[in-house]
């Protein structure tokens, strides 16, 4: 795709450029992948880490019934909004490296902690403006999550901003490319659906795919968007 003389990628070039930036870099993605996930969702799910049993004695027999683990469950994601914003913003960094093809390492998923203000109040205030536009309607708070996507990137990019501005920036960005996101989103959902069908399985190699075919949709909007 072309507009004026800037030419944007399409989905099935952005992927091709995804599996050539990882290549080789598989096992460093999916480590980063499978750790992000459990530090920020595998105990905060309805069905992740929520579930404990007690044993009673109830006519000389011993029972085993549930319990739901609500506090362990609460705090999982009191940790996961504490630290949501610096995983985040590393996992962009190391993703958004490749992309640049330059050095990228496991150690890039935790360079968000250095700048921890910035990043827990940018992933705050994601939640915060994403759920208030869900409470309208499904589709206004999936807009909203797409306004906000490069946000983070443009963080990468701009350590010095805040979140406000950052979130900002996103918006401007991809302003007239939300539906070229969401073409691009549409090419990894086979993987996604698979991922489901495989019990999560799948997804250890489709999200890595997808985050590396993000980090190019990024540069391929900066093109036209300076930040």
């Amino acid at each position: 795709m072309t507009e004026g003389s800037i030419r944007y990628r399409n989905p099935v070039e952005l992927k091709i450029a995804a599996k050539e930036n990882l290549d080789g870099k598989w096992l460093v993605a999916i480590a980063i992948t499978v750790v992000a996930w459990l530090l920020l969702d595998a105990f905060t799910s309805s069905n992740g880490g929520n579930a404990a049993y007690k044993y009673i004695i109830e006519n000389g027999r011993s029972i085993r019934v549930e319990t739901d683990g609500s506090a362990f469950k609460n705090m999982m994601s009191i940790v996961s909004l504490i630290i949501g914003g610096p995983i985040y913003y590393g996992v962009a960094s190391y993703f958004l490296k490749l992309a640049r093809y330059e050095e990228a390492g496991f150690n890039d998923m935790f360079s968000g902690f250095s700048m921890f203000k910035n990043n827990f109040v940018l992933h705050l205030l994601m939640i915060i403006f994403t759920v208030l536009w869900a409470m309208l309607l499904i589709v206004p708070g999936i807009i909203a999550a797409i306004k906000y996507s490069m946000a983070f990137y443009i963080m990468n990019d701009n350590p010095e901003i805040g979140g406000m501005e950052a979130i900002r920036r996103s918006k401007e960005m991809i302003d007239g490319h939300k539906m070229r996101f969401v073409e691009m989103w549409l090419g990894f959902l086979g993987w996604f659906l698979l991922g489901i069908a495989t019990f999560g399985l799948g997804m250890i190699y489709a999200i890595p795919y997808y985050r590396a075919a993000k980090a190019n949709f990024y540069l391929d909007l900066k093109q036209s968007y300076s930040v």
